[in-house]
């Protein structure tokens, strides 16, 4: 089994990194192959009609829409921003369903965020889960999110809460099972 881990933020000291960085140790220690896909290495234009009719899908794009494509799951980890995606994971996610062959349609996918506000990131997921949904993903019901994430970490990026990984590691676990049922692949 392998498993993409994006995260939804392109600030190198995001909580969201921190979370992403945690579920890979996570599914690491269970066996599983990850492939961390930084957006910060696919950057793209907004998505723009003409520049595709133009030019074609940006090879960054491509690249990664290859790289979803050989895995099984998609695990994202990703802030709220006004009550919603960030611009630029939504820009990057509208890419990868252009110029045919969307990496999505069947793709198990796990949401989890941190953020600031008092509600974590339940806003940006329920948008991000019908955005999956009608790209033809299948997005696991159980989530993580996390309100108030400066009380998690400290200053050093410490994790504070201790109960988080065993948390992420429940919801994790739950996510090898829909993956394994839906594509046959196993779990070491």
């Amino acid at each position: 089994m392998k498993i993409a881990v994006i995260p939804g933020s392109l600030r190198a000291g995001s909580y969201n990194r921190r979370l992403a960085g945690i579920a890979e140790d996570l599914l690491t220690q269970k066996g599983i192959e990850t492939d961390i896909l930084d957006l910060k290495l696919f950057s793209a234009p907004p998505y723009d009609g003409d520049l595709e009719s133009a030019s074609g899908i940006p090879a960054a794009m491509t690249d990664l829409k290859q790289r979803i494509a050989a895995t099984h799951a998609v695990v994202i980890s990703s802030p709220e921003y006004n009550g919603g995606v960030p611009g630029m994971l939504k820009n990057v996610l509208d890419w990868t369903t252009r110029g045919g062959g969307s990496p999505w349609p069947g793709k198990v996918v796990m949401l989890m965020g941190a953020s600031e506000g008092p509600w974590g990131t339940n806003r940006m997921q329920s948008s991000l889960r019908y955005s999956f949904s009608t790209m033809g993903a299948i997005v696991l019901p159980q989530t993580v999110t996390i309100p108030r994430a400066s009380t998690v970490w400290d200053e050093r990026g410490t994790l504070l809460d201790t109960d988080l990984v065993s948390r992420m590691d429940k919801v994790l676990g739950q996510l090898l099972e829909l993956t394994k049922k839906v594509t046959g692949a196993t779990i070491p």
